[in-house]
């Protein structure tokens, strides 16, 4: 038993390493994502093809300024799925998951 709980502190220890590279990578993607960017748009073509990669040029989701009568549907919509919700029991999701929050301790 006491080996069980040693095995899975360890995978435990291990999750939370990988965590920590993976927010270490994250933070380099964000510092070289405007620099990125600006090498994209310099080669000036909207598919950009590497021998390990393809690069496409794609817009961000748009945003409207709607109506009060369309506005006020949507907030009637928004209250009629939560009803909904309250009432009914989903048909997929709610699996049990573990999260971890990086604390900073540690190095």
């Amino acid at each position: 038993m006491e080996a069980d709980i040693e095995k899975s502190l360890e995978v435990i220890d291990k999750m939370i390493e990988l965590r920590l590279q993976l927010a270490a990578l994250e933070e380099q993607i964000k510092t070289l994502q405007p620099h990125f960017y600006l090498a994209c748009s310099a080669v000036s073509t909207d598919k950009i093809e590497t021998p390990r990669a393809t690069i496409s040029r794609r817009l961000t989701a748009g945003k409207w300024l709607y109506s009060a009568p369309i506005l006020q549907l949507e907030e009637q919509l928004k209250q009629q799925k939560q009803q909904f919700q309250k009432q009914n029991e989903p048909v997929e999701g709610r699996e049990v998951i573990w999260a971890i929050r990086l604390t900073g301790g540690g190095d």
